[in-house]
């Protein structure tokens, strides 16, 4: 069974956002803030790699479709 692209980026993205959630809230509990920053930077930096690929397969299929 093969998966589709967008059920891994929606996999990926709420995956990272959990991550994100729990390393906020030991963030909070313990009083480390950096914590804090580094999963927000994590969580970014993915969102916005995910997001960058998303839309080159989306050009590509469009270029495709023109041709």
């Amino acid at each position: 069974m093969k998966i589709p692209f967008s059920t891994w980026y929606t996999v990926i993205i709420v995956s990272t956002g959990l991550a994100f959630a729990a390393m906020a809230l030991t963030s909070y509990a313990t009083g480390n803030n950096s914590l804090l920053f580094i999963g927000m930077g994590f969580f970014m930096a993915l969102c916005m790699t995910m997001t960058s690929i998303h839309a080159q397969r989306q050009q590509k299929a469009r270029k495709a479709a023109i041709k």
